[in-house]
């Protein structure tokens, strides 16, 4: 199976490369903190070899180059290859050596079965059609005893308080979209059970819920719409004539620093498959 083979029905509407760089390093802004504590209280082995999957612009990646030292292993996998160049650019320029980046679908990686001390993914299985087989080959891939570790969305957590119209629509927009694409709005909420429906055991489940009150943290989720938005529009979910009253209202609410704003909920769940007896 080739790689367009195998993303043919995993269409990514954000966007990509350097033109998405700048979204995707304020949303490790937002998230990156609290993951990198649960996955520090996880445990990534100095020495080991982690398998980062969907790895987008490798600001993760580089967290668990530094984790594993020198001496470890971390492979990037991203069917991207404007992903994969900035990842390898930003890798290159912090010195990590130890990085093997792999232009390669989530449904086949091409990584050696049963070899890694971790597995990881962030935001990737909302994005795909057959979250299942993404999992399944992640399972493949984890070594007896290791650990796989999914972060993923919960877009009910979306909201602001006061409720503002505008912040309710980004949410309704973002809901149509992945009912259009068969995608589950709350995928993230699923996973303890997908993880024991492919083997891996006694998942554990914890949640990052950031909320902002101002800065550029608390209009993540807003320009992650408005970039992308033109698919939006030629779905026929919108208008442009809706998109520039959801921009002014939006940027209202974003200067206003009585009114909170809540980000999608992450919810990330690891397991461990069974170690051979």
């Amino acid at each position: 199976m080739t790689i367009i083979e195998a993303i043919a029905d995993d269409p990514y509407i954000l966007a990509t490369g350097a033109d998405g760089a700048q979204r995707l390093a304020l949303l490790d802004q937002v998230y990156g903190p609290d993951a990198e504590r649960i996955m520090t209280a996880i445990g990534i082995p100095h020495g080991g070899r982690v398998a980062d999957i969907g790895c987008g612009t490798g600001n993760t990646t580089r967290w668990f180059a530094r984790k594993v030292g020198p001496e470890g292993e971390v492979a990037a996998v991203d069917a991207n290859v404007d992903q994969l160049a900035v990842a390898r650019s930003h890798a290159e320029a912090d010195g990590h050596g130890h990085i093997h980046f792999l232009h390669a679908s989530a449904y086949w990686t091409g990584l050696p079965r049963n070899h890694f001390d971790v597995v990881h993914c962030r935001l990737l299985l909302c994005h795909l059609v057959r979250p299942f087989d993404a999992l399944r080959e992640m399972v493949a891939i984890v070594k007896p005893g290791g650990v796989v570790i999914c972060f993923d969305i919960d877009f009910s957590g979306l909201f602001s308080f006061p409720s503002a119209g505008c912040c309710s629509r980004i949410q309704e927009l973002l809901a149509a979209h992945n009912r259009h694409r068969g995608i589950d709005n709350a995928l993230g909420l699923g996973l303890p059970r997908m993880f024991l429906q492919v083997g891996l055991v006694k998942p554990e489940m914890a949640f990052i819920h950031p909320v902002y009150l101002r800065g550029e943290e608390k209009r993540l989720w807003e320009y992650s719409f408005f970039e992308a938005s033109p698919w939006f529009v030629k779905s026929g979910l919108t208008s442009d004539a809706e998109l520039n009253r959801l921009k002014a209202a939006l940027a209202v609410v974003a200067a206003d620093e009585t009114m909170t704003v809540a980000q999608c909920r992450m919810p990330v769940t690891w397991g461990r498959r069974p170690s051979i007896r």
